[in-house]
């Protein structure tokens, strides 16, 4: 009770503390509503016009690029839309544009039916360099093409014969079996490899090696037949001073001897096809073997 009395003040000041905080609390501060202002700037709205007139209208009805008192044909006073009135379009313009269409497609219509209906000459096409005729022949043109066509024949009897005169050819190849064809084959073959081997090719002091097939045409004499080209390389070496030394062995090696009467035939001349193979090898030898061909 003591203790009461002696912090009364100290109650009361606490009192009075949450009496006064409970009553700020309560109070709701709003900040007051502004003042409506007027807009400063009202907007400017311009229109385009497309005329001018020099004195200005006494009361406006819009603003524009150029002063313009009157004009127009609207009664009701200027457009609210730049776009057209669709509703004039549909009932109005659009519907006298079909029936002009319309209109013309008849007349169109019936120029072509009067055309038609009318008769109509006949015209023949053109004559051109192509449709032309062909001319009559004459005796001159006759006689040329006559001697055209005995030249002609006289050629075609020339070649006939030639071809009759040529010697019957046979190919020496690795399958003819006859004694008489492989006997003067081995002749030939020993003959060119002697010819090669003592004439080994070389040039500029160096020894040529390598491969090549030689193809021979023999009349039956033994010497070489030249019409038709005479001996010719059939498959290089590669080497262009190889194959020109090939071929002056086989012209230094000619003749070979004639062939054996009973390999001969009795009806025309015989020329025999030898294709063989040379070979010059590093030991400084030439070897010659038969090859493949047509028999």
């Amino acid at each position: 009770m003591k203790s009461l009395q002696e912090n009364r003040f100290l109650f009361v000041a606490v009192a009075v503390s949450l009496l006064a905080h409970g009553a700020l609390l309560a109070v709701n501060f709003v900040a007051p509503a502004p003042a409506p202002l007027a807009p400063a700037d009202p907007g400017l709205e311009v229109i385009l016009v497309n005329a001018k007139h020099a004195k200005k209208p006494l009361k406006a009805d819009a603003l524009a690029q150029a002063n313009l008192d009157g004009g127009g044909q609207a009664d009701a006073g200027r457009a609210k839309s730049p776009l057209p009135d669709m509703r004039k379009m549909e009932t109005g313009d659009s519907v006298k544009a079909s029936k002009r269409s319309i209109a013309e497609l008849e007349r169109q219509q019936r120029e072509l039916m009067t055309q038609l209906s009318q008769p109509t000459p006949l015209r023949a096409a053109p004559v051109t360099e192509k449709s032309t005729p062909d001319p009559v022949p004459r005796g001159a043109d006759l006689i040329e093409t006559s001697k055209a066509i005995a030249r002609m024949s006289a050629e075609i009897s020339q070649t006939i014969d030639d071809q009759n005169k040529r010697p019957r050819k046979t190919f020496i190849t690795p399958s003819t079996q006859e004694v008489g064809y492989a006997m003067y084959y081995k002749t030939l073959q020993k003959r060119i490899e002697e010819i090669g081997t003592l004439n080994f090719p070389q040039q500029n002091g160096r020894k040529l090696y390598g491969e090549l097939v030689v193809y021979i045409p023999v009349f039956q004499d033994g010497t070489i037949y030249q019409k038709d080209g005479g001996a010719r390389v059939e498959k290089s070496s590669g080497n262009p001073a190889l194959d020109a030394a090939a071929l002056a062995i086989v012209r230094r090696a000619a003749p070979f001897g004639r062939f054996p009467p009973n390999m001969l035939s009795s009806d025309k001349d015989d020329l025999w096809v030898i294709i063989t193979r040379f070979k010059f090898t590093r030991e400084e030898r030439m070897e010659a073997n038969l090859t493949g061909g047509a028999n």
